[in-house]
């Protein structure tokens, strides 16, 4: 992706209408490189409560491996297509406001170092 697709993609999430929410789910033996990776990229952004809501942390144990980030938001006509390559239609149960869905950390990762965070955005 180029610096002007994400900066597209960037401006078209930071509008309050799109009423984005950012959420992990992480095994707990990834928990201290997120927390010192999200602490890095957003300057030290307060991370939300451990196990509420957007913050989900497994225990030993659990069938989970790794970080899973996940991107909701409120899609309308204008939305940019690098954007729009990167989303799945959102019909997970609990989310049912939001149309789409985007599982890239990467992408998200780079939205954090442009001052997103977890949790819903304002």
């Amino acid at each position: 992706m180029t610096i002007d697709g994400f900066d597209t993609i960037c401006a078209y999430l930071e509008n309050i209408n799109r009423r984005v929410l950012i959420e992990v789910e992480l095994a707990n033996n990834s928990r201290n490189n997120f927390e010192t990776k999200y602490n890095t990229l957003t300057n030290g952004q307060p991370l939300p409560n451990k196990n509420e809501d957007p913050y989900y942390i497994w225990q030993d144990g659990a069938n989970k491996w790794g970080i899973e980030l996940r991107l909701y938001f409120i899609s309308d006509e204008n939305i940019p297509n690098q954007l729009e390559n990167l989303c799945v239609n959102n019909n997970r149960h609990g989310y049912e406001k939001y149309d789409k869905r985007i599982n890239n950390n990467n992408l998200i990762y780079s939205l954090f170092e442009k001052g997103f965070a977890l949790g819903t955005q304002t």
